[in-house]
């Protein structure tokens, strides 16, 4: 990746820097990685998908940006957050949420509730299938991707591999009905492929591709000098120790670039640069104040 230098700004900006949670597709500090590009090759050749890792390595973030990027290929999307629902709902609850979240995304004008009402003699689980196949392609003509966040949220419910089999049948059964190479699902989270499907005696979750989110090199991490120094060199030689000390780490090379950045506005002096990054990783991490302060360190796998 070649980074035009002349982004560097002139004075350095914390604000640069989004720490925790979601980055909108405005956000300049976003990363784009190779995965970013694998994804959405995958999701344009019609592939399921699974982005399954630890947590603050920017799953969802890189959902946000991907929906966006679909639009460009004319492919609708609607993101789920299983959270959003809770764990302490009725199965009818659970499916209804996804159901709603689904119509009100794409703008569907659609009764979902008495159509769900009048279909009350198939089950929750049938009646869901029902819908993405005869109600949601029916009503989309371009094709649609459902993106599944938190899916780790589901390891908690009995009834979940009812879920994740409804899924996999909906995959299978494009050989016999065409119109189902026009959906595809992106389940995200935490929890392991084999951990999806918790009766041993069922067909485990074994469709799609996996998507791997590594941590950024120091070549993808280029864009997030911009906010860091006042000049190209010291900024990306500051860079340059973040990354060593970060590895890479998402969560953590956001956190560490936006304390130097604050470092650099309130008291920039050449002469503490090169010993500046670990004295603020060390302050900001491995004291006992920064670990308590820090609840998303706990999340930040070793």
């Amino acid at each position: 990746m070649n980074y035009d230098h002349n982004q560097i700004q002139s004075t350095p900006d914390p604000d640069y820097y989004v720490v925790g949670g979601t980055l909108k597709v405005s956000d300049r500090s976003y990363v784009p990685r190779a995965t970013d590009q694998q994804l959405l090759d995958n999701l344009i050749n019609g592939e399921y998908c699974y982005v399954l890792t630890t947590r603050q390595m920017g799953k969802s973030s890189l959902m946000v940006r991907t929906a966006a990027k679909l639009k460009e290929f004319n492919i609708r999307s609607a993101i789920i957050d299983l959270t959003s629902i809770g764990t302490s709902v009725e199965l009818e609850a659970w499916y209804l949420g996804q159901i709603r979240r689904i119509v009100r995304q794409l703008r569907l004008h659609f009764d979902y509730l008495s159509w769900w009402r009048e279909n009350a003699s198939f089950s929750e689980v049938d009646r869901y299938s029902m819908f993405i196949s005869e109600i949601l392609l029916e009503k989309v003509y371009s094709s649609v991707v459902l993106f599944i966040d938190e899916i780790d949220s589901t390891l908690s419910l009995s009834y979940s591999d009812d879920f994740f089999a409804a899924i996999r049948s909906l995959y299978n059964e494009r050989a016999i009905n065409s119109e189902l190479e026009r959906l595809t699902f992106v389940l995200l989270g935490v929890a392991s492929p084999s951990d999806l499907v918790k009766a041993v005696e069922r067909t485990p979750f074994n469709i799609g591709r996996r998507i791997e989110l590594n941590d950024f090199t120091l070549e993808e991490a280029q864009p997030l000098a911009a906010g860091l120094a006042p000049g190209s060199d010291q900024a990306f030689k500051l860079l340059k120790q973040i990354i060593n000390w970060t590895g890479g780490h998402p969560y953590l090379t956001q956190k560490t670039c936006q304390v130097v950045a604050q470092w650099a506005k309130e008291s920039w002096d050449t002469t503490q640069v090169d010993k500046i990054v670990e004295n603020l990783v060390r302050e900001t991490f491995l004291t006992k104040r920064g670990k308590y302060n820090d609840d998303n360190l706990h999340f930040v796998r070793e």
